[in-house]
Formats: C-alpha cells, structure tokens, sequence
C-alpha cells in the first residue's frame, strides 16, 4: 500500500486549513530565519522598515490626522516581529488556496443527488493521501534542474551546515537534497528541499511519508504537497523531517498516524506483509481506506 486517503478531520488537524492558517512555532522560525546569516538580514529589513514606517506615519498624520497615523506607526514599529508571522501565514494560505477539503467517503454518498451534484470532480475542493514510500537514493546537487550525471553523494556533505554553505556564500543559492522516492505499486517521487545539516543521517532504504491533496479522487495531478517525515529503520523514530516548508504540525502528525495505523505500515514495509498484525479491526480500516484510491 502506498496511498492512504486521509479523513477531513484528520487533514484539519495536521494541516493549515482555510479555518486555521495561524503559524505554529516552527512555520515562524522558518520566515525569521534558521541561520544567523538568515535572521540578520530578516531582523535588518524588519528595522529598515519599521524606521522608514515610522517616519512615513509621523508625516502622513498631518493629512490622516494622530489617530490613524499612531495606529500606523505601531504596525510599522513592530513589524520585525509581525513580519515572519504575516509571511507564514500567507504560505499556510498558498497550500489549500482557499479550497475545502473533500471527505472520499462523504464524496460517495453525495454524488448523485447531494450537495456536489452536477459539480465537477475538480471543483470541489482537495482530497488528502497519506503517502507511504521508501527512499531509492538521495543525493545533493546544485540545481533542481541538475542532470543524474551532476550529483554528488551525501556522504560527501559530512560535516556540512547551512552557516557554512559555501555555494551560498558564492553564488547566492544553496546546495539542494534530491529525494528519489517510491512506493510499492512502481508510483515514483522527486522530492527538492534546500540542504541541511538535518538531513545528514538519511540514507536509502528509508521509509518517509508525507500528505499529497489533490483535486482528482484517483490523485492523476497533485495540487500540493507537504514535507516529508523520514523514519529511522529500526526503531520507526522520525530522524528527519525534507520539506523547504514545514506544513505538517510534527508532534500531532506522529501521534497521527501513530493511532491510525499507517506507522505501522511503515514499519512492516521491509516484510511486505503489511496486514500480518494482530489487530483485525485496524486492518480492515486501513483496507477500506486504501480502496478508495487507484492512482493511474
């Protein structure tokens, strides 16, 4: 099994929804800056702005009058804080783009005379997927465009850290991890993600999983797609979390799909037997969920 349909309350809980686009933690730190180099220049523009605010509001109250103008000055005072929580919440927007998450199940009982009669399929809104895989390779390039004959090995990157990236410091871009992805039934995956010391301890062979929305229930054409959570092969614990972004609430997605049974199946995928458990009736969920999806 390779792509699990995800219940709307579930996709609510551990993605940014039209309902709830407010940043947690690490969405900010993502926009403040994970280096110092990063929360230099952030922290720099936020001063620049707020300074140059600050004088734009003490003129304009002449014209707006005090009230407005010190409402004004106030944002622009405070906008290196407001700054990265304004920019994560916008990118929370970017991942749904206002659309409502469609419920498969709810889907069936309502085609033919329900709510999204005579709606397209595509018009309704995303359907959710966890996407269970394994890692084919990994590797670092310069380029996301990078031909297989331009990569380097990971191995090669010991020691590395996003201070101290020298292509950045050269040419202004970092170096990127590539992520070869794939699932059981042949589906494969290129995933990108800027370089981290982070990602250091991922090797092939690893299983990851991550959410695809879609507004196909079949997922012919992605319309998003989260970061990846990596999982150790012995003891199923997340060493890494791939994703230029992070969507996924960590902590809430690990108890997730912890109680749902797909860390299960993630820790069965070396066997290949994935419903050889003692638990029946967690099973039998995870197989009517998987019935759902037939991606061509």
């Amino acid at each position: 099994m390779s792509l699990v349909p995800v219940p709307v309350n579930e996709l609510q809980d551990i993605l940014p929804t039209p309902s709830n686009l407010a940043p947690n933690g690490d969405q900010y730190v993502t926009y403040l800056g994970r280096t110092p180099q990063q929360r230099f220049n952030t922290l720099f523009e936020g001063a620049s702005i707020a300074f140059l605010g600050s004088m734009f509001a003490y003129f304009i109250s002449f014209v707006v009058g005090q009230f407005l103008a010190t409402l004004l000055g106030i944002v622009f005072l405070f906008w290196p804080i407001l700054s990265p929580e304004f920019k994560a919440y916008q990118r929370n927007w970017e991942l749904v783009g206002g659309r409502d998450l469609v419920d498969v199940w709810m889907d069936d009982e309502e085609d033919d005379d329900g709510y999204w009669s005579g709606v397209p399929e595509d018009k309704r809104g995303l359907y959710g997927a966890y996407y269970v895989t394994r890692i084919e390779d990994v590797c670092v390039v310069d380029d996301v465009r990078a031909s297989a004959d331009e990569e380097y090995d990971l191995e090669e990157f010991s020691g590395y850290t996003m201070a101290t990236d020298e292509l950045e410091g050269v040419t202004g871009l970092p170096w990127k991890l590539r992520l070869r992805l794939m699932d059981q039934e042949g589906r494969g995956m290129q995933v990108h993600s800027r370089m981290s010391e982070d990602y250091l301890e991922i090797e092939p062979g690893m299983n990851a999983v991550g959410v695809l929305l879609s507004t196909s229930r079949e997922f012919s054409q992605l319309a998003g797609m989260t970061d990846f959570c990596v999982l150790d092969e012995v003891d199923g614990a997340a060493i890494a979390w791939v994703g230029d972004y992070p969507y996924i609430d960590k902590d809430l997605f690990l108890r997730t799909i912890s109680d749902n049974g797909v860390a299960d199946m993630l820790s069965e995928l070396e066997d290949e037997e994935l419903f050889d458990k003692d638990d029946e009736e967690l099973n039998e969920d995870i197989k009517e969920r998987e019935e759902y999806i037939n991606v061509k």
